[in-house]
């Protein structure tokens, strides 16, 4: 009985404490959940804390990734040409500075490498471009004046890749933080080919853009979430220390729920983004712990056991509903990525490597116009759209990179559209998934569009080296394949020839015609030209109507066969043009120079070859002439004779004397002409066959013909007293004078003003050339002349293209009859009708003649029979000095008087 009892009692104490202890183990239970909850709460904001770290920190190295990808593009400028002007450079990153995307890029320039042995390697800015907000601000600054950007250029140089560093107040900008430099090599083998050694030598120089850390930072960490988080880029300069380059909002040190750390590098420089949680971040937080709270009370006032299992069980669904909003938010922050991406026009694939399967964008279908089902998504077919002419280049590139031997994968290539055409594009990925054994699983990465970067290369290049109007290559383009042509002769000891041309009468048909016929001349004797030609020959325009014939890699047996080539292009330059429903004919003068008989360097040759050319203009054009070593002398001496010729009138060396003009009926001497002598002090006399057309070339004719001119009146007025009252002499005037500036006329009609015969004294020969080449400034300026009283005679009458509308419209008053007609008088029955026809013809105009080259009494009988006025020549007198001169004057006129 007492037995019974106390099991009993120990059944009932058992039974008392069974909701104690089912307590005792609902109350950790209920706690662990709310604790669960909790954590689990937290957990999934720290993830999306993260998320949102991850996506800033890939905006920002995306952005920067821009400009070094445009320090390349620049680099490919100074490839595709041999140089780069300042207004070239600049014409091609004006897009790039004033681009919407360009936020936080200051200046783009360009350094010249100098000399390493210099106290300073590094020239000053060479180009400088900046946007419009800085356009003001230059530098004079020396690159070698900052170690920083030094170690940055040296470093590029070195290992021929873009490199970042600090900011050296390189251009003064307080708020310029960072410069990027790629190196600039005159080889262009160092860029395609990174393996190549690179030698200080090889460095041409650096581009360069400054960007403004603080102003890309502004524009990438601008969103919803900038009120939420607290973003600050610092960068490591060591392990101990950090510069903070940037905050979004200034706050006080507090304590936060979320604290994350982000390590980037970008070439070269260790950059670490914190992020900080804020209190609108954190305040769903206060709501997780309130919700836990009621969770906690609600257990308490139900069925432990019942409140337990309910609560586990929406426990459980909350966990399921949590994962999915987790899993939406990891899908919207990749599509977020995904539309940061496309939004800069870049197209997206996502490769799966394993699997083979490639995911495209749909940015990337619209750049190439497929459609989704044109794609199948696999290696191959990317394969088989890429160019023929990439793809060995491309799968190294990528295959390299896959397997480590490459750090990055970044590339330019040519991929087929759909409709066949062909785009350049800039292709960039990463693997982003690895096996545990290192194998790549997944690749991402992008595509952008640079096929209008490319065409704008194109046409810089094409600009650069050929001619605009024949498409033939221009001087640049010819001096680099000379440059190529002489390191070939030197290496398989062979020839090469250079032919130059210029075209006889061309500036008649452009005057005739005008410009836009003489253009159509010059396009067809280019083509002309051409189709002289060989294919591995060269035909260049140098400009006007200049053009050039390279014929390279020639051996002995070529160079006998040399003059056949010239003499075809000679016979097929003056064949017919065909313009303007006109036919227009020109010949062409040809010098010829070959490498390396002739020269050794291409300045050399240059200078061999147009010698060549100008002695067969001197020969009367339309031949070719070799140059020889004697037209190196002429030349350097015309140089020398020329520079003397500046102070041979500062130097009282030049002289004017003067050649009687008789009266033939009378015997009178009162006409003289003036002839200018220059006595050099070691050479003697020069004859004036040698130094006026330099005086001509050189324009300093028109400075000695005032002098001749002043010189002549005052003289004239001192004959007009000792010699003969109608005393007058005669004043050449050469075609450059007429068509120089007013300054030279000026001064000619300022010397009339002061004269009291009011021009009398003198007379203006002139040459049929000019009245040729008239226009209405030569018309007006004779009228003036004539105006004043001076007579006009013009000279060499009948060597050039004789008209008698010239003798009216232009009212002359002597015709000089050339020595050339008078010289065989008494022999030539030909010169004497001539010159019969030609003093009868001006006579009849009211026009008096003057016979030059007067050598014997025959030649004077036969002119003062046909009537002719007035004679020149030795057999009166050589031309005399002043003294001279006058003398010989007087005692002829005494001997008139006594016969």
């Amino acid at each position: 009985m007492k037995k019974e009892r106390i099991t009993k009692k120990r059944a009932r104490y058992w039974y008392e404490l069974l909701p104690w202890a089912f307590l005792l183990v609902a109350l950790p239970v209920s706690y662990f959940v709310w604790d669960s909850e909790r954590t689990f709460e937290f957990n999934t904001k720290g993830h999306v804390f993260q998320s949102q770290l991850n996506e800033t920190s890939a905006r920002v190295a995306s952005q920067i990734a821009k400009y070094q990808q445009a320090l390349y593009s620049m680099r490919s400028l100074f490839d595709s040409s041999e140089f780069v002007s300042e207004h070239e450079f600049k014409l091609f990153v004006d897009d790039l500075l004033n681009s919407n995307v360009a936020f936080g890029l200051r200046q783009v320039g360009f350094i010249q490498y100098v000399n390493a042995k210099q106290k300073s390697a590094y020239a000053p800015v060479t180009y400088l471009a900046s946007t419009k907000a800085h356009a003001h601000f230059k530098s004079a600054a020396n690159a070698f004046d900052y170690p920083s950007l030094k170690r940055a250029m040296e470093l590029s140089a070195q290992y021929n890749k873009a490199v970042m560093t600090e900011s050296v107040g390189f251009y003064q900008f307080a708020d310029v933080d960072y410069t990027f430099v790629l190196p600039i090599y005159s080889r262009l083998d160092i860029h395609r080919d990174k393996t190549i050694d690179v030698d200080k030598q090889d460095v041409y120089g650096w581009v360069f853009v400054d960007l403004d850390i603080r102003a890309i930072l502004s524009a990438v960490l601008t969103g919803a979430e900038e009120t939420q988080i607290r973003y600050a880029l610092s960068q490591n300069s060591s392990l101990s220390s950090t510069t903070l380059l940037y905050e979004n909002m200034s706050l006080p040190d507090q304590d936060s729920a979320f604290n994350e750390r982000k390590l980037i590098e970008l070439s070269g420089q260790n950059w670490s983004l914190s992020a900080q949680s804020l209190p609108a971040f954190e305040s769903s937080l206060n709501a997780i712990s309130s919700r836990a709270n009621k969770v906690g009370l609600v257990a308490l006032l139900i069925t432990i056991a019942v409140t337990s299992i309910l609560y586990l069980l929406v426990a459980r669904l909350r966990t399921f509903d949590a994962l999915k909003r987790a899993n939406r938010k990891l899908k919207l922050s990749d599509e977020r990525w995904r539309f940061a991406m496309e939004g800069s026009g870049d197209g997206i694939w996502d490769w799966n490597i394993e699997e083979d399967d490639v995911d495209y964008s749909k940015r990337w279908l619209e750049i190439f116009g497929y459609q989704a089902e044109d794609v199948q998504g696999t290696l191959v077919e990317w394969e088989s759209i890429l160019h023929p002419d990439d793809r060995p280049l491309v799968v190294t590139a990528l295959n390299d990179y896959l397997y480590g031997e490459s750090g990055h994968y970044s590339l330019e290539y040519r991929l087929r559209c759909k409709d066949g055409s062909w785009k350049w594009i800039l292709s960039r990925g990463m693997v982003v998934a690895r096996s545990e054994k290192g194998k790549p699983l997944r690749m991402v990465g992008t595509h952008t569009d640079i096929s209008q970067l490319k065409e704008s290369e194109e046409q810089i290049w094409q600009h650069a080296n050929f001619d605009h109007l024949t498409g033939l290559p221009n001087r640049r383009m010819l001096y680099a394949r000379l440059e190529r042509e002489i390191e070939k002769c030197k290496k398989t000891n062979t020839y090469l020839a250079l032919l130059f041309l210029d075209l006889d009468g061309f500036k008649e048909i452009n005057d005739s015609l005008g410009h836009d016929q003489g253009d159509v001349l010059l396009q067809q004797a280019g083509k002309r030209l051409t189709d002289c030609t060989h294919a591995q020959d060269v035909v260049a325009r140098l400009g006007g109507d200049e053009f050039i014939i390279l014929i390279p890699s020639i051996d002995d047996d070529a160079l006998k066969h040399l003059e056949m080539i010239a003499q075809k292009v000679l016979t097929t330059i003056a064949e017919p043009f065909d313009l303007k429903h006109e036919k227009a004919f020109v010949s062409a003068s040809m010098g010829i120079a070959i490498h390396p008989e002739d020269a050794g360097t291409i300045d050399e040759l240059m200078k061999c070859v147009d010698q060549a050319m100008y002695e067969s203009k001197s020969r009367g054009g339309n031949c070719f002439t070799y140059f020889t070593p004697q037209m190196q002398e002429k030349a350097l001496n015309r140089l020398r004779l020329s520079n003397d010729l500046r102070s041979a009138l500062t130097n009282n060396e030049l002289s004017i004397e003067y050649q009687p003009i008789i009266e033939l009926r009378t015997g009178d001497i009162y006409k003289a002409e003036a002839l200018l002598r220059w006595q050099h002090p070691d050479r003697g006399w020069v004859s004036p066959v040698e130094f006026i057309p330099l005086a001509e070339d050189t324009r300093q004719i028109n400075e000695i013909g005032n002098w001749v001119f002043a010189q002549s009146i005052q003289q004239c007025q001192r004959w007009r007293e000792t010699v003969d009252p109608r005393f007058q002499i005669a004043v050449n005037k050469s075609p450059v004078q007429f068509m120089s500036t007013d300054s030279a006329h000026s001064a000619w009609m300022s010397a009339l003003s002061k004269t009291p015969e009011q021009g009398g004294e003198v007379a203006i020969e002139i040459t049929e050339s000019i009245l040729l080449e008239s226009t209405g400034q030569v018309g007006s300026k004779l009228q003036e002349y004539r105006k004043k009283g001076v007579q006009i005679a013009l000279d060499d009458f009948g060597t050039g293209y004789s008209s008698l509308s010239y003798l009216r419209r232009f009212e002359i008053d002597y015709l000089k009859i050339d020595k050339s007609f008078i010289a065989n008088l008494e022999y030539s029955a030909e010169d004497r009708v001539l010159c019969n026809a030609i003093i009868a013809m001006a006579h009849s105009l009211g026009i008096q003649v003057v016979a030059e080259g007067i050598e014997n009494q025959q030649q004077y009988e036969i002119l003062l029979g046909a009537g002719c006025n007035f004679g020149q020549g030795f057999y009166f007198s050589k031309s005399l000095p002043p003294a001279e001169f006058e003398a010989y004057a007087k005692r002829k006129t005494v001997v008139s008087l006594v016969d």
